[in-house]
């Protein structure tokens, strides 16, 4: 269910990196790709949240 503000407004998301999992990231295959990883997880977790959402209303059939 999506947490919504006192006046109805939808709330943002907040996404947490491991500051570990980003440094061990930046050292294996450098900065440029570890922005580009972060970017697509944040664009996929978007992508499902409006799945999730459009299932709910009724706009789009769940998975089997």
């Amino acid at each position: 269910m999506e947490r919504k503000a006192e006046n109805g407004r939808r709330l943002p998301h907040t996404f947490v990196l491991d500051r570990s999992l980003v440094e061990r990231a930046r050292r294996e295959v450098g900065e440029l790709d570890v922005i580009r990883s972060i970017e697509a997880a944040l664009a996929a977790a978007i992508d499902y949240r409006s799945w999730v959402r459009e299932v709910h209303e009724g706009k789009r059939e769940p998975l089997s």
